[in-house]
């Protein structure tokens, strides 16, 4: 039992034994019920103890925000062209019937361009992401077709598609009394831009001919800020949970000369908290990250001969590939004040134009079309963030937002709670009960805020995944969901239900 509260008593005993406070509660236990059987109390006192000598010694609520800063500007440009030539012919009995050939070239283009910036410490966070990308396509065809049914036919046509999308986003929050009271501001977008066009034309040896012609155009662009106050503070303690996972693997295999102290553990877990810096600043970060890890070791004098095995290097890579979840701990509740704003114009023109040379015909159409689309909402916003480790394997996390709308609020709040609980071990084993309720309110494509579908979604689900070694692994996933929506139009309403219960799982071993 002691063994599954803990993966790293080992390493723990090694550490530090326990304090006189917990020895001293021992013995008061024993005094007072000297008459009940002590096989009882050392049954419990072997439970107790791994979470007893793993607070006196390092503890998720130690993990505090290193100062990490960072920025990285990565662009990237590809293109193709292709040309595809096809021909089709038909006999019957020896004499020609049909045939066709066409031929294409599509070409394409694409370009991005992306930006992060991000500052963290204790008590500021600034983070900056923009993101640009661009897209063009063209393709022409030209083919000609003889039918024994029909005239002579040749074709051509012409398409092109431009779209470019940029995605900015920054975030910001100080605190003026640290752990407390601090303000937060944010602000974030989507701008789309797309253009198609579309040139066809076809002549038949008559002399007859047909054209056709489209273009569309969107431009859309949606904008969200918001500014507020906050009280409370929540970290996230996983870099400890992953620095012990990488202790417990060189335990293991006797790389360390000695237990390492409570600070030298924080030492470590400050690198191990900054591999976001890492990750962003080198293409291939992993061996300058692990190079910093143990070179923490090598000046603490905790690795034997100064230098560690390359298995036991690689056992504490794979750390970074298991999935670990947050530890999150603390409390945060935030209120702030939100507007968005949307703009959407959309234009498009579609003509045809055909001649028929038997009777000299003309015929010309064309069709028009354009939408525009401008209105903002205001929000007033309220979040409440908990999280708490019971233990180091067993975590319990918990957030609620609200959204008030300033119109028809009544109507049109929106919130989302979430809960779940995660116990987890380790080495991808790990078990997870969640549950989820949402509410969310979306126009109806109008400036008219009195259109608009409401959506309510109610989720439960059990996870578990078990690993041993390289021979089985075992997964499995219990899930329900609930789905409801309410249409509120200014000419009809009503509603839609979905449910969905879903069991999955999976089951693999290695023979040989």
């Amino acid at each position: 039992m002691a063994q599954i509260l803990s993966p790293y008593n080992r390493f723990i005993r090694n550490t530090k034994p326990p304090q006189s406070g917990a020895v001293m509660n021992t013995r008061i236990l024993r005094n007072k019920n000297s008459s009940v059987n002590s096989g009882f109390f050392l049954s419990l006192i072997l439970v107790i103890t791994p979470a007893v000598l793993f607070a006196q010694d390092v503890s998720i609520w130690d993990f505090r925000i290193p100062e990490t800063k960072y920025q990285r500007l990565t662009g990237s440009l590809s293109g193709g062209w292709n040309k595809t030539d096809y021909s089709y012919t038909d006999y019957s009995f020896g004499t020609l019937q049909n045939h066709s050939s066409n031929s294409s070239k599509p070409s394409n283009a694409q370009s991005t361009l992306g930006y992060v910036f991000a500052n963290y410490s204790e008590n500021n966070s600034l983070e900056i992401t923009a993101n640009v990308m661009g897209q063009a396509n063209h393709n022409s065809s030209d083919g000609s077709y003889s039918y024994t049914t029909q005239n002579y036919q040749s074709s051509s046509q012409v398409q092109t598609n431009y779209n470019v999308m940029i995605w900015p986003d920054i975030r910001y929050s100080n605190y003026l009394i640290p752990d407390t009271w601090h303000w937060f501001a944010e602000g974030s977008g989507d701008y789309s831009f797309n253009q198609y066009t579309d040139n066809s034309n076809t002549a038949y040896s008559d002399g007859s001919h047909s054209y056709d012609s489209s273009f569309s155009k969107n431009n859309f662009w949606n904008a969200s800020v918001g500014c507020g106050i906050g009280y409370g503070k929540l970290r996230d303690g996983s870099s400890i949970f992953a620095v012990l996972r990488i202790l417990d693997k060189l335990t293991e295999d006797s790389v360390l000369v000695r237990p390492l102290t409570k600070d030298e553990v924080l030492r470590i877990v400050d690198v191990f908290a900054k591999e976001g810096e890492y990750s962003y600043t080198q293409d291939r970060y992993i061996k300058y990250f692990m190079e910093d890890v143990f070179g923490q070791l090598q000046k603490m004098g905790a690795l034997k001969e100064n230098a560690a095995t390359a298995y036991s290097v690689l056992r504490a890579v794979e750390v970074l590939s298991e999935r670990i979840e947050p530890r999150l701990f603390g409390w945060r509740a935030r209120f702030g004040v939100q507007r968005t704003y949307t703009r959407e114009i959309n234009v498009s023109d579609q003509s045809d134009y055909s001649y028929t040379a038997n009777d000299n015909t003309v015929t010309y159409n064309t069709y028009n079309y354009s939408n525009y689309l401008w209105y903002f909402r205001d929000y007033v916003s309220l979040a409440l963030d908990y999280g708490y480790p019971l233990t180091l394997n067993f975590q319990v996390n918990s957030n609620l937002s609200v959204e008030i709308p300033r119109i028809d609020y009544q109507r049109k709040i929106g919130y989302t709670y979430q809960l779940a609980g995660i116990y987890q071990v380790g080495e991808r084993i790990d078990a997870t009960i969640s549950g989820s309720v949402s509410r969310t309110t979306n126009l109806y494509q109008s400036a008219n805020e009195n259109e608009f579908f409401r959506s309510v979604q109610y989720t439960a689900g059990v996870s578990f995944r078990f690993f041993i070694e390289n021979n089985v692994n075992f997964s499995m996933s219990c899930r329900y969901s609930e789905w409801h929506q309410d249409h509120f139009l200014l000419s009809a309403s009503g509603n839609d239900v979905y449910k969905s219960p879903s069991i999955s799982f999976a089951v693999n071993y290695r023979f040989l």
